[in-house]
């Protein structure tokens, strides 16, 4: 085994460990119900699938390998239309979601407010009390919506270090994520408008543990995993005391991810409210988005100018008609779900990419979905 904790997220080690990543860091299991929801197969031709890469055109298979394509389903009405898998993933491989976790982590947490569990207009500090100050005044809907004011601390090492991804050198001030977040002294935006820091979520995360008295792999599991009908137990790598990396750190079949996006195409289906799925589509604030920090680099990947950024899902208008009926859920190296709620499509990739984020490959995924529902749709 070449991946260590020292490479597992750089090329080449990445395509081996994304789909491995209980062999690196430890993990709590996500576990599936006693009787899973079948997925029905309806395969659909996508023989006209075309779209543009500078000056080469690439079909669906050469889409697929050019974007480090680890596992793809695409499902239309619920039901399988393309199904695809490469570099020793098959469909029972768990592959990390990377910032689909946060996804997962905004769908539990919408569950949980509307049992009457969490309060999102309460400041985090009723929860968390030894959270850092930066986050005095912090409420929970601003951790969901990357609004806390508090800047990215996503590349420091010690970060990694203390959620169990990078080794410990030892010299590191805060050795688990409780620690971390407890020691936390960041630059803050007053203003509060979107600045993604992965660190909101992973306090999220420990909120809904706060709040509940339970892992947050179990509350997964519990609220979601079991009630859609997963066909494959998923898992979360966890830090050093057991805290998950709800920022990060969940694992699953691409065929579960894609029936994450089912469910939400599906209204819900009295496991995440309507209520929720309708303020994901259109609680966000626009401005804040085209003020904040992704906007430029962003710029044209989710097609119109409706991007928002709400209870850890973007949307974004990219539907011909204007409407705001597309949901994704997005992770570095690749990782993308998209529900187009209207026409009942989902699209969930797994990547193992060689940079983190790579806006031309970002931008072609998106394209993607948009040819994978003119092929369906024409």
């Amino acid at each position: 085994m070449s991946a260590t904790l020292d490479n597992w997220r750089t090329t080449p080690h990445n395509i081996w460990a994304f789909h491995n990543i209980e062999k690196l860091i430890p993990v709590h299991t996500i576990p599936r119900p006693d009787k899973s929801s079948p997925l029905r197969i309806n395969r659909k031709s996508f023989d006209n699938f075309n779209i543009q890469s500078g000056d080469t055109k690439l079909d669906l298979p050469a889409f697929l390998i050019h974007t480090n394509t680890d596992g793809f389903v695409i499902l239309h009405k619920g039901e399988v239309a393309y199904e695809y898998y490469a570099n020793d993933n098959n469909a029972s491989s768990k592959h990390i979601m990377m910032s689909m976790s946060k996804s997962v982590t905004g769908l539990v947490a919408g569950i949980l407010s509307s049992q009457g569990k969490l309060d999102l207009s309460a400041q985090v500090k009723k929860y968390v009390p030894s959270a850092s100050n930066i986050y005095d005044g912090v409420t929970v809907q601003e951790l969901l919506d990357m609004r806390s004011g508090v800047k990215s601390e996503d590349d420091r090492h010690d970060y990694r270090a203390a959620a169990g991804w990078n080794p410990l050198k030892g010299d590191e001030e805060a050795k688990t994520l409780h620690s971390f977040i407890e020691k936390l002294d960041a630059e803050i935006d007053e203003t509060k408008g979107f600045r993604y820091s992965s660190v909101n979520t992973d306090l999220l995360g420990w909120v809904l543990e706060a709040a509940t008295g339970q892992k947050l792999a179990d509350l997964i599991s519990e609220l979601l995993w079991r009630p859609m009908g997963a066909e494959s137990d998923s898992m979360i790598t966890v830090d050093a005391e057991g805290l998950a990396r709800a920022a990060g750190g969940m694992c699953a079949t691409v065929r579960d991810i894609a029936r994450i996006g089912q469910l939400l195409a599906d209204g819900g289906r009295d496991v995440v409210p309507k209520s929720w799925i309708k303020d994901m589509l259109h609680g966000g604030s626009t401005e804040a988005w085209s003020k904040g920090t992704f906007a430029a680099f962003f710029k044209g990947v989710f097609g119109g100018e409706a991007t928002a950024y709400r209870d850890c899902w973007y949307s974004a208008d990219v539907n011909e008609n204007g409407k705001e009926s597309v949901l994704m859920a997005v992770g570095i190296f690749g990782q993308q779900l998209m529900i187009d709620l209207e026409h009942d499509i989902v699209m969930a990739k797994t990547s193992s990419m060689e940079m983190p984020m790579h806006a031309q490959k970002a931008r072609l995924q998106t394209e993607a979905f948009r040819e994978v529902r003119r092929v369906l749709l024409g």
